[in-house]
């Protein structure tokens, strides 16, 4: 980060690299806190533009904003929607089984 970049600004930079929103949201999901989870999916949106998002899926700017405020719960087709124009997707995998 550099010298007079805020760490707002610096997360923001950040989160639009699909790498570094895909490691965010996992540790999110690895959390299990689905508050944590809407904060971490509402934060890359954010870093992407809110405005973009709501264009390139069609779905309005607030339904993006309550989709993923306290109280929100997007639909599946939303979420899907939305990841695709982050340029991610959802994926399933075996659970883990501890030794």
């Amino acid at each position: 980060m550099g010298k007079g970049t805020s760490f707002n600004d610096y997360l923001i930079t950040r989160l639009q690299d699909p790498e570094i929103a895909c490691h965010f949201i996992s540790q999110a999901i690895e959390e299990n806190d689905s508050d944590y989870l809407k904060i971490a999916l509402g934060d890359i949106i954010k870093a992407h533009k809110v405005s973009y998002i709501s264009e390139k899926t069609g779905i309005g700017r607030q339904t993006i904003y309550k989709m993923f405020s306290k109280n929100g719960n997007p639909t599946h087709k939303n979420l899907v929607a939305i990841l695709d124009v982050l340029g991610l997707e959802l994926t399933v995998k075996p659970k883990m089984v501890k030794a």
